[in-house]
């Protein structure tokens, strides 16, 4: 049985990377002390470990995803788009939000983080058998929802 790339190893890099994206909501929140945006932050933080939780589950119960033949050029895209996700560099990520000064600046680098978890959640529903990708609609869905909270408190930012 053969599949694209090792489904638990993108599976491990999804709780990976709602990991990180629990610590940077939290760091935010540490970081600037907003009150506008330590109940988004706050509220983020949570969606990001109840992700976390639904992939340990789904790692643990790998058998809804279908072996596929490989693809040589689809494999590259997803290994290097597993490397270039935003919340693939723990420490990358501390450095970046030590560097950032405003909420706009935060609110900035979480869309990017929103946006690189919709498409890596799409890829990884395209590895689950059919019928068995209602969960990983659901979390996408929620990153899509997770976006736009974070476009609409950027744009009232930018209201006078």
């Amino acid at each position: 049985m053969s599949y694209l790339l090792d489904v638990k190893e993108i599976l491990g890099f999804a709780v990976y990377i709602e990991q990180r994206g629990y610590e940077f909501y939290v760091g935010a929140m540490k970081k600037l002390e907003d009150s506008r945006a330590t109940e988004l932050f706050q509220y983020l933080a949570d969606e990001e470990f109840k992700h976390e939780k639904l992939f340990k589950k789904m790692m643990d119960e790998e058998g809804g995803f279908r072996p596929m033949e490989p693809d040589p050029e689809y494999q590259a895209y997803m290994r290097e788009f597993v490397k270039a996700h935003q919340l693939g560099d723990r420490e990358a990520i501390q450095e970046k939000l030590a560097r950032l000064k405003t909420l706009g600046d935060v609110l900035d680098l979480a869309m990017g983080f929103e946006k690189d978890s919709i498409v890596l959640f799409s890829e990884l529903k395209e590895l689950a058998a059919r019928g068995s990708t209602a969960a990983l609609e659901k979390v996408i869905r929620e990153e899509m929802g997770h976006l736009r909270k974070i476009v609409a408190m950027k744009s009232a930012l930018a209201r006078p």
